[in-house]
């Protein structure tokens, strides 16, 4: 190969090396669909706690099924409630049709008082249901404090 074409080549290479770091640095979110969105975001978030990186999520009341809105694993619930604002953690297998796992009550610390955690696994499938917002942590292990 003449020493022209190999140059050619090898800049057309790097230039095309350096349009695709470009783009995977600069990744156009606004492009995704909210499905494809949703999608990227449960692949990233399985990847933190397939790693066990710390992570923290605050979420609204509602309900969430691991594997879906939420990566399966282990995690520290924290209740985010405020003032006189109480209510129910409940996890269901099978999505919220299978049996009850977990049922607590929480609610707004008293001054002075940490909130109040929970310590709970959710396997693929199960839906945790929680009636004051709240924080989950994704657990790497023992914790002390």
């Amino acid at each position: 190969m003449k020493p022209c074409r190999v140059f050619c080549l090898l800049a057309a290479l790097l230039m095309l090396l350096a349009a695709f770091s470009a783009a995977a640095e600069g990744a156009d979110l606004t492009a995704l669909s909210d499905s494809e969105l949703v999608a990227l975001s449960a692949r990233v978030n399985g990847e933190f706690a397939r790693r066990g990186l710390p992570k923290t999520a605050t979420l609204p009341k509602g309900a969430y099924t691991a594997g879906k809105e939420l990566p399966s694993g282990s995690y520290i619930y924290t209740c985010l409630a405020t003032g006189n604002d109480w209510g129910n953690v409940t996890v269901y297998a099978d999505g919220g049709k299978g049996d009850q796992l977990l049922w607590n009550i929480v609610s707004a610390p008293d001054e002075g008082e940490e909130p109040e955690t929970i310590y709970m696994t959710l396997n693929e499938g199960d839906q945790l249901k929680s009636a004051v917002p709240f924080s989950l942590t994704i657990m790497n292990g023992v914790v002390f404090r």
